[in-house]
């Protein structure tokens, strides 16, 4: 059996890295080709350079001092293999991806349209597409009446702010943990999709305004019904 490639220096943030990982172990050399030129390869196919709203989001972090080793130093290798020459991957199109945050959308819409028409069945399932639609648009509204509770108009563009290359980007992560059960316990779990708000919970917490913004989330959703939303039913994202 093959053994995984270093967790330090790979980032399978998601399946379609994965695939091409695995995609391209089988058609190198892995005798030839270094970590550092499977990373770039499958980087490149995973995340198109020109648009960063399909694909997957690719990044190496940790300890990258062996990215020049050989890949079977950690794959293994398979003897049959060793006449292999290098073939470049094909890259997939990528038009008309969905957004991983929007998978179960797509799911639950799928499973609506199979059903027979005029069933119960299939009213509790579009019963289901609306409550999910309508927990993220309370998510995204709430976030951003929190943003200018606490920082004014100008609290969107704070609250999606970024720091420089290099730099931590959560400094206090007690905080960013306390503030993310102190949302859900008032506003309803984040799921998948509201995950994509850490990076405002972290600026909140990077700019030392935590104890405002538990006043803005009870301002924001005192009188939200979680209903199945709620935290002990799905659990804290944090």
């Amino acid at each position: 059996m093959e053994t995984p490639a270093p967790p330090e220096c790979m980032t399978c943030l998601g399946d379609a890295y994965r695939v091409s990982w695995m995609e391209d172990s089988e058609t190198h050399n892995l005798h030839k080709e270094t970590i550092k030129q499977q990373y770039e390869v499958v980087k490149a196919r995973t995340a198109p350079p020109n648009d960063s709203n399909i694909g997957s989001h690719v990044m190496e972090y940790g300890n990258k001092t062996f990215k020049d080793d050989k890949l079977f130093l950690y794959q293994g290798f398979y003897p049959v293999k060793s006449s292999i020459t290098n073939r470049p991957l094909l890259s997939p199109s990528l038009k008309g991806a969905i957004n991983q945050r929007d998978v179960d959308i797509l799911f639950m819409w799928k499973k609506y349209e199979q059903l027979n028409v005029g069933s119960e069945e299939k009213q509790r399932a579009l019963t289901e597409v609306k409550e999910t639609v309508l927990h993220r648009k309370h998510l995204d509204s709430s976030i951003d009446f929190i943003g200018k509770l606490v920082f004014g108009f100008e609290g969107p563009s704070v609250l999606e702010a970024t720091k420089g290359p290099g730099q931590p980007l959560v400094d206090y992560w007690d905080c960013l943990k306390m503030m993310v059960r102190d949302f859900e316990s008032r506003c309803g779990s984040l799921t998948q999709y509201g995950t994509k708000h850490m990076r405002a919970f972290t600026n909140i917490c990077n700019n030392g305004v935590s104890e405002t913004e538990k006043e803005a989330s009870i301002s924001a959703c005192g009188s939200y019904n979680m209903g199945k939303w709620s935290p002990p039913v799905l659990g804290h994202s944090a």
